[in-house]
């Protein structure tokens, strides 16, 4: 057999040839993904930079916010490291982020109907009718002072990713074989100082439609309706906080707006007068509430606004403050009368001595008593008290109460206050 003595060393040849070009390609590799986790961490950050306007957050504490949390690429304001995890652009003091968001300036239109596409004489005819409809609702809702501007738009920018050529194993210069002075091996002037914005300046930004009509106070400037505006209220203050805001949203619209025009106030007031004089609270028996109020009802006008909370809470941390105090029991303060003592409801009437059940939001207990016959709201039904307790297998052996033990009323489902051990948390035969 002959042997082919031309062929010997082809393999090392070859590798020459292939291994530089295989280095370039994972270089390069490399530094194409530092780049696309890049954007990926800066479409992060403008949904991050949306969502924070929701709780009516500034641009600038927004701004200020993001450049923190995305400086080393770890989404948790908690971690703080000094190195990003590329191998482009290793360290965190070379990323820069800047934010840019906008939430007065939108409008956002609720009439804003799309009309079918076409343009045949029935369809022209649907398309004016849905342009007169937007318009008026519309029109509508800035004659009643809701706040329209309720689009947030955001930019994320990457101000600039600096490629440290000490910190960065990549991508440093060099040639390949047979390339003197090519410099294959190294980056990109474009890379030495990366920058690009999300979206794309051709696009449209981020958009999202954020609620501007909540009832918690919002900074002035998302409040055009006369409504509370110290969002550093107290928590406790909950309950007489959104009565304030329902009860200034409700004088714009009520009565067909009528209570926004001076003659119709200065009316208003004389009826007021003469139903509070003294011979007026003699011939009814008591002072007349003031029918055209918009108020609180624990206001100077005792008008209809008003909430509760469903029974005292158990934990100090949680809403109970009402004007004036803690939130009562009875809070029916259009109902008068000529004795010299305060009247009361009782549990003839509201099943619950001093409790006024219709004005509760949530139910006022679940496991209540209950009427043997039929009729037992008449009078000797309720002489005779004929009311029953529910049986314990019920109200107390079912898996809704079992739940609620172990939930309480406390934040994250603790029957501990503030309590941040799990194992102390909850009770023992919750811990499975």
């Amino acid at each position: 057999m002959k042997t082919l003595h031309d062929q010997r060393g082809s393999a090392l040849v070859e590798a020459a040839i292939i291994f530089p070009c295989l280095i370039l390609i994972v270089m390069w590799s490399a530094a194409i993904t530092d780049i696309l986790v890049l954007k990926l961490k800066a479409s992060e950050a403008a949904r991050f930079s949306l969502w924070e306007t929701t709780v009516f957050r500034t641009p600038q504490q927004i701004d200020a916010d993001v450049q923190a949390r995305f400086v080393d690429l770890r989404s948790p304001s908690a971690i703080n490291i000094s190195y990003t995890g590329l191998m482009m652009y290793p360290l965190a003091s070379n990323i820069q982020w800047k934010a840019t968001v906008d939430t007065t300036s939108q409008k956002v239109s609720l009439g804003n109907l799309r009309p079918p596409p076409g343009n045949n004489p029935l369809q022209t005819f649907i398309s004016l009718i849905i342009g007169a409809v937007s318009k008026t609702v519309d029109g509508e809702m800035a004659r009643e002072q809701f706040n329209v501007h309720g689009k947030a738009t955001a930019r994320v920018t990457l101000v600039h990713a600096r490629h440290d050529e000490q910190a960065s194993s990549i991508l440093k210069g060099g040639d390949l074989l047979g390339r003197k002075g090519g410099n294959d091996l190294d980056h990109s002037k474009l890379m030495t100082n990366f920058t690009f914005q999300t979206p794309l300046p051709s696009e449209k930004p981020m958009q999202l439609v954020f609620d501007t009509w909540k009832a918690w106070p919002k900074p002035a400037q998302y409040t055009t309706d006369g409504g509370p505006s110290n969002v550093a209220v107290s928590p406790l203050q909950t309950y007489p906080t959104v009565e304030k805001q329902v009860s200034a949203q409700v004088e714009k619209i009520a009565f067909f707006g009528l209570k926004r025009m001076s003659w119709f106030n200065k009316l208003n007031g004389v009826i007021n007068t003469i139903a509070g004089s003294g011979i007026s609270q003699f011939l009814l028996g008591g002072r007349l509430p003031d029918i055209f109020s918009t108020e609180l009802m624990d206001g100077p006008q005792k008008g209809p606004i008003t909430i509760l909370p469903p029974e005292k809470a158990d934990a100090s941390f949680v809403p109970g403050q009402c004007t004036g105090g803690p939130c009562a029991t009875q809070r029916i303060g259009d109902v008068t009368s000529t004795a010299t003592s305060p009247q009361y409801l009782d549990k003839f009437e509201t099943m619950g001595d001093r409790v006024d059940r219709t004005r509760y939001t949530l139910p006022y207990r679940i496991n209540t008593v209950y009427w043997r016959s039929s009729g037992g709201t008449n009078y000797p039904e309720a002489m005779n008290a004929s009311l029953a307790n529910p049986k314990n297998r019920i109200t107390q052996q079912n898996e809704y109460v079992r739940t609620y033990q172990c939930r309480g009323h406390y934040f994250a489902g603790a029957t501990r206050a503030q309590e941040s051990n799990r194992s102390r948390r909850y009770k023992a035969s919750c811990n499975r």
